[in-house]
């Protein structure tokens, strides 16, 4: 469990420091073997090594999602090893992402030190690999919409769809990404979201019966995600209420954060939509996959906030509020269930010439974690 701890510290010390170019690609580097090459980590590879060493296995896939099966299949049918397969388009991800990151002007180890928790354990090690893959193409897709590239943007809004439906979202955030919403208006729409989203029925009724009308297909797709009691939860959950209070906190300083140049603005309403679906996120697990789509957003307007901060003392105390929330995050995940701990790395199979079968492989956290609640191995 430790590990994961260290990667956060790893990244919060780097950022302490102005570091050349070189000595940062490195560090990057040690980051992402540690996220990519995860082994028996994780609960959906098993699905996606059946797929791609059984191809008729994700036929249902390829009648919404055919970007990934075309991919999968292309792959495979060369002899590329799944493992190389897996690893690699989640390396290609990583330097998507720091890439992206790297064209705002943000400590590129503080965001990562506090992405990585939000999102970026469960993205990389537990891994829902076409979302992940999706977020991907959505990195290249803002990037086009940021330098006013707009039939780029939608070239690559769609690609994503093609690898993970929920990447529609995408072209939703098109019509709201330059809005001046103004302060009033958040507030009213932070209220109305926190009621409606532990109203499930209401969410059902007015959400996903509709959609089901207009797709039959759509419909079968997200029926789990909808009317599963797995994925459905109406508790009360602390990290909802804390992400309430970081609204407040960003709709406060809203001004030290949009100040300088168009991005600020357009990734301050970026993570405002992010707070704002947080609360359906806790109840629905679909919308967790949307969120995922703006979440970097979040975190780059916090490094945006804490990076413009005057007072000092303002600055290290929102610093450690949020490096507290990230420890404390980090602790539930890794704690809940098997996926994270024991942690294995392929690299490291890969020196001692030593690979598992399958079914090892799939058991090993399972029989060998502490914390062995119990998840579905759904496909996702």
């Amino acid at each position: 469990m430790l590990i994961y701890f260290a990667v956060i510290l790893f990244c919060l010390f780097l950022s302490i420091f102005k570091l050349p170019k070189s000595i940062e690609n490195f560090a990057l580097l040690i980051i992402a073997i540690f996220l990519c090459c995860g082994y028996m980590t994780g609960s959906d590879w098993y699905n996606y090594e059946q797929y791609y060493t059984n191809p008729d296995y994700s036929k249902q896939l390829a009648k919404l999602e055919f970007g990934y099966v075309w991919v999968q299949t292309f792959f495979s049918k060369i002899g590329v090893d799944f493992w190389l397969f897996h690893i690699a388009a989640k390396l290609l991800v990583f330097y998507a992402l720091v890439s992206f990151i790297r064209s705002f002007n943000v400590n590129i180890f503080l965001f990562l030190a506090f992405f990585i928790p939000e999102v970026g354990f469960y993205l990389f090690i537990d891994c829902p690999f076409r979302n992940l893959i999706a977020l991907g193409f959505s990195f290249i897709a803002f990037k086009n919409l940021f330098e006013n590239k707009t039939t780029n943007f939608f070239i690559f809004a769609l690609i994503a769809m093609c690898f993970h439906l929920s990447a529609i979202i995408i072209l939703i955030f098109y019509l709201l990404y330059k809005k001046n919403i103004k302060t009033h208006i958040v507030l009213l729409l932070a209220i109305v979201c926190y009621i409606v989203a532990y109203n499930t029925d209401f969410l059902i009724s007015k959400v996903y019966i509709p959609l089901t009308k207009i797709s039959p297909l759509i419909g079968e797709r997200l029926k789990n995600y909808f009317l599963d009691p797995r994925y459905i939860s109406e508790k009360i959950n602390i990290g909802a209420f804390v992400r309430l209070f970081v609204l407040f906190i960003l709709l406060l300083y809203k001004e030290i954060i949009i100040s300088g140049d168009n991005k600020r603005q357009y990734v301050f309403n970026l993570s405002i939509l992010f707070l704002l679906l947080y609360p359906f996120s806790i109840t629905m697990k679909i919308f967790h996959r949307l969120s995922i789509f703006l979440a970097p957003f979040y975190i780059l307007c916090i490094s945006y906030m804490l990076k413009s901060f005057t007072i000092k003392v303002n600055k290290y105390i929102l610093y450690t509020f949020f490096v507290l929330l990230y420890f404390k995050q980090t602790y539930s995940l890794v704690t809940d269930d098997y996926r994270y701990v024991p942690y294995t790395n392929y690299v490291c199979y890969c020196v001692k010439n030593d690979f598992p079968s399958i079914e090892y492989r799939h058991q090993y956290n399972p029989k060998h974690s502490p914390y062995k609640k119990h998840i579905s191995n759904q496909k996702k």
